[in-house]
């Protein structure tokens, strides 16, 4: 690299292997200071290898790296943090028993005298920073006590308090609403004025093309394609990256109104949603959208008896039950995919195998002896059935990529054999091939006869698999749309409009 360039960081011929595995192919990868370069690629591409090594949590086999010119070793993220790079992680790296100003200036935290941690002056800061993204969030709150949402807001300010000259986002607004994510690129057009080089990371395409001004392609470990935003649209970026077409769309609606699976009547919880009223049909996918705060994951959280409702009453086939706890659900044939997969619907030390038939544990054990070669034919019946990636079923879970992780959560239901499936954002977080992949399998199972409530804010994917959409306003439902009356801008209108 010559020094007349304008390359404020360079990572050159970067290679990484893993047992049975070349993550990473000679990647030569930069950002400009000033610039938002986007890198993207399927799940199991090589961007988190990537980003592992800029961080100081892995070291390469070969290559190096270069800053402002000069070759700088990142053993570890202490050397990455003193070379002020930042990096908001797509997994949360938080302290659950410490307060939001605390995980915010973690490592930075103002100091009085004698060493003595100045807390008045950290809230302060804490709750500048937060009102800086228009986010209303208590910084003496304890972050183990808030909900995935917060949690990533909380990663966003922590990177920032560090005052990086280069920052890398990874998947920074999976769990933000519209509005948030609009005051997250305002940030970003400021950061990039003040010099800033940043890396972004989504598989959200039209987030991409909007923020970026180059974008690069990385597939099966080595770098597809540079491009520039002006040369760029969604279709151009799907045949980049996976090479072929791989959206579709529902035509038709086919589920049952005549047969009333699930009603909800007049539920509310807390201050999270009130008066909720709406029906279940077999064979339906029904979605449900709404803001950050709307109530739309915390109504799935109370069917599937995680938070117990105040009032009200849910109906299973018109006869009333109740659900004090997950256990209760589960019985009545309720599966529940998390948004949180890693954390809340995995074991991540544990195999693919044991993850599969979680919810059949007791089914494949008789008289204190487990039956591991039918919890072994029963897994690789989903792995097939759902075309799960796996080189080995007795590998650990943690090492899929997220797309396949999630097929691993709905394997463990199906296993289970529910008839009512609820999803908490089921694609967050995972690449456009395999979003095509979970969805499909979503209308499969409606079409042999299991229902669907889908919770989730990317509008564009309900409308093309969804049979009906509710929008909710601060906890409340405020429109319901059938299938014949879709229409995105109404819909974005609904759940955003004052």
């Amino acid at each position: 690299m010559t020094s007349n360039t304008k390359n404020t960081l360079y990572m050159k011929n970067i290679s990484k292997s893993f047992p049975g595995v070349r993550a990473l192919d000679d990647v030569s990868f930069d950002v400009l200071s000033g610039e938002v370069h986007s890198l993207i690629g399927q799940n199991g591409a090589g961007k988190s290898t990537l980003m592992g090594i800029l961080n100081g949590i892995t070291n390469p086999d070969d290559g190096t790296i270069y800053i402002n010119d000069k070759i700088v070793r990142i053993n570890d993220p202490k050397d990455a943090f003193n070379l002020n790079l930042s990096i908001v992680h797509q997994e949360f790296a938080l302290c659950n028993n410490l307060t939001v100003a605390e995980n915010i200036f973690l490592g930075v935290e103002p100091i009085k005298k004698y060493g003595i941690v100045d807390y008045k002056t950290m809230h302060l800061n804490a709750q500048k920073m937060l009102k800086s993204i228009n986010v209303t969030l208590n910084s003496e709150s304890i972050v183990g006590e808030l909900n995935t949402s917060q949690w990533q807001i909380i990663e966003i300010c922590k990177a920032l308090a560090k005052k990086p000259k280069f920052i890398v986002m990874d998947e920074p607004t999976a769990s933000l609403d519209e509005k948030q994510i609009d005051n997250l690129f305002d940030i970003i057009n400021t950061l990039k004025g003040n010099g800033i080089g940043i890396i972004y990371i989504s598989h959200k395409l039209n987030e991409i093309i909007k923020i970026s001004d180059r974008i690069t392609v990385l597939k099966d470990g080595k770098i597809k394609k540079t491009l520039n935003k002006v040369e760029v649209n969604e279709n151009i970026l799907i045949q980049t990256m996976v090479g072929e077409n791989v959206s579709s769309a529902k035509i038709d609606n086919n589920f049952d109104r005549s047969i009333n699976i699930l009603a909800l009547k007049n539920l509310s919880f807390l201050n999270y949603f009130q008066d909720i009223n709406f029906d279940l049909y077999k064979g339906e996918i029904l979605g449900l959208s709404g803001l950050l705060g709307s109530g739309s994951n915390e109504i799935l959280r109370c069917i599937f008896g995680i938070f117990k409702y105040d009032n009200g009453s849910i109906h299973l086939n018109n006869s009333n039950i109740k659900i004090n706890k997950p256990k209760d659900a589960i019985n009545y044939g309720i599966g529940y995919i998390p948004s949180d997969r890693k954390h809340e619907g995995l074991i991540q030390t544990s195999s693919i195998k044991n993850n599969s038939v979680l919810t059949i544990y007791n089914l494949l054990t008789q008289i204190g002896f487990f039956n591991s070669n039918e919890a072994s034919r029963q897994t690789r019946n989903y792995v097939n059935k759902l075309s799960i990636k796996v080189s080995d079923i007795d590998n650990f879970v943690m090492n899929l990529s997220g797309g396949n992780q999630q097929k691993v959560v709905i394997a463990k239901w199906l296993a289970k054999k529910c008839k009512i499936l609820l999803f908490d954002e089921p694609t967050k977080g995972i690449d456009v091939a395999a979003k095509a992949q979970i969805w499909k399998l979503i209308d499969e199972y409606t079409k042999e006869g299991g229902s669907v409530i889908v919770a989730s804010n990317e509008i564009p994917e309900l409308i093309n698999n969804c049979d009906r959409i509710i929008t909710l306003q601060k906890g409340k439902i405020n429109n319901t749309y059938d299938f014949n009356d879709f229409n995105e801008h109404q819909i974005s209108l609904s759940i955003s409009s004052n």
